[in-house]
């Protein structure tokens, strides 16, 4: 199952630089340089004032490698930006800006640590530049050093307090830290500073999630999507909202609109799979579970799932080869082990269901449930004792149904332990 992800705020739009004017006017390939419309138009004319060479001014130049870079970034080609911001930088190292769009291009690239140097540099041109500590955080949070990013977006805040994407990444840092109540609040701000951001909204939606507040998550994913209808992240987590409520119909909803959206979402296919499981549709959810393997092979859990379904549907052979690549892909998953045990033991394999039930206690000693139902193997074998000895221990780990075996068992023990009731003497021959 996919795991949840704090959708990050990157700041793509590049600051223009302002433009030598006076040098410029009745030049058309200075009019498609300095247009931001049509990225293919800036840079045929950039490159053609770039030819012109020292026939520009040195300030003309720069202007012509800013826009030309910011173009180049735009369509992706951060290569070629990075090219140009650093003639940028060559011809004037003293504006901030050209470091701050080159440590967004290096963070795009995945090179963070120049990032860093970038927004260090801008930083010290410009020591009252917001947005400059915002990527910066940006960058932080992305390396794992959340406290850095923390104190980055707390000095934008401090010098801009209406920076509402600097409220917006604080939040996802203290989301990733775990303090869910800090990250709330810096949501609620980003929303009243800019009630527009869909982002936050979602972020939101997932922090009332893992607090436990399905009805508040629901409506900032509700939020998230009248703002972005094509946002299938929000459809998703939505869904993964209602099954927890237990609103298995709206989930299939949810996950439907997912897979329209993203027909290779094999995340989707197992979850509206599991709520078709719920709903007691084994087929449909097969079905489903079939499709994610289809998509992803390697999905433990998409096997892991079709082997319940097959399980309860009483194909044990189907469930057990579903349960054997749930373990290949996964061996550490102790619960697969619970689930093939409990396939063998439907098929009468006592030893083999005991070896697995052996091994999901060994992978995770707090598995109630394995324990609970070696129990039962135990007393199939008539070993009592050993039986009596994992209903107690799962019933100390939190399964209550094991009391009802423990005493089945206990008795039984009781019954063997008392004495026989004397009977008349044999009688001599």
């Amino acid at each position: 199952m996919r795991s949840l992800t704090l959708m990050l705020v990157l700041l793509l739009g590049a600051v223009a630089w302002p433009p030598a004017v006076q040098a410029q006017q009745n030049d058309r390939a200075w009019d498609d340089c300095l247009q931001f419309q049509d990225r293919d138009r800036t840079l045929t004319g950039c490159s053609e004032i770039l030819g012109r060479g020292n026939l520009e001014t040195a300030t003309n130049r720069a202007d012509a490698f800013y826009n030309r870079g910011n173009a180049h970034y735009a369509r992706g080609n951060f290569d070629a930006a990075i090219r140009d911001y650093d003639e940028v930088i060559r011809l004037d190292p003293h504006f901030p800006l050209t470091f701050i769009d080159r440590g967004i291009t290096h963070h795009a690239r995945g090179n963070l640590d120049l990032a860093i140097r970038d927004f260090d540099e801008a930083i010290r041109l410009n020591p009252r530049l917001a947005f400059a500590f915002v990527e910066r955080g940006i960058a932080h949070r992305a390396r794992g050093n959340l406290d850095a990013a923390i104190r980055d977006y707390d000095e934008a805040i401090r010098l801009d307090p209406r920076d509402a994407e600097a409220f917006s990444n604080r939040g996802i840092a203290h989301h990733a830290r775990g303090n869910l109540d800090a990250a709330i609040r810096d949501y609620d701000e980003a929303i009243r500073l800019k009630p527009g951001q869909m982002l936050a909204f979602f972020n939101r939606g997932l922090a009332h999630r893992e607090r436990g507040n399905l009805d508040a998550a629901i409506r900032d994913y509700d939020e998230a999507i009248r703002l972005n209808p094509g946002q299938t992240m929000a459809f998703f987590n939505r869904g993964l909202a209602h099954y927890a409520r237990g609103n298995f119909e709206a989930a299939i909803r949810d996950f439907d609109e997912t897979i329209r959206l993203d027909p290779r979402d094999d995340a989707a296919f197992v979850n509206r799979g599991n709520a078709h499981s719920a709903r007691g549709n084994r087929d449909a959810a097969i079905r489903d579970y079939d499709q994610a393997i289809r998509l992803n092979p390697r999905d433990a859990v998409a096997f892991f799932n079709r082997g319940l379904a097959h399980f309860h549907r009483g194909n044990f052979e189907a469930a057990i080869r579903d349960f054997d690549e749930a373990i290949h892909l996964d061996p550490r998953d102790a619960m697969a082990f619970v689930e093939r045990g409990n396939a063998h033991y439907a098929r009468g394999n006592l030893d083999t269901a005991l070896r697995d039930y052996n091994e999901a206690i060994s992978l995770d000693p707090l598995e109630a449930l394995a324990f609970s139902n070696r129990g039962l193997v135990y007393e199939r074998r008539g070993n009592l004792s050993r039986a009596a000895a994992d209903f107690r221990e799962a019933l100390r780990l939190g399964r209550a149904r094991a009391k009802a075996d423990l005493d089945r068992v206990e008795a039984a023990l009781a019954a063997q332990r008392r004495p026989a009731r004397p009977g008349n003497p044999p009688t001599r021959p």
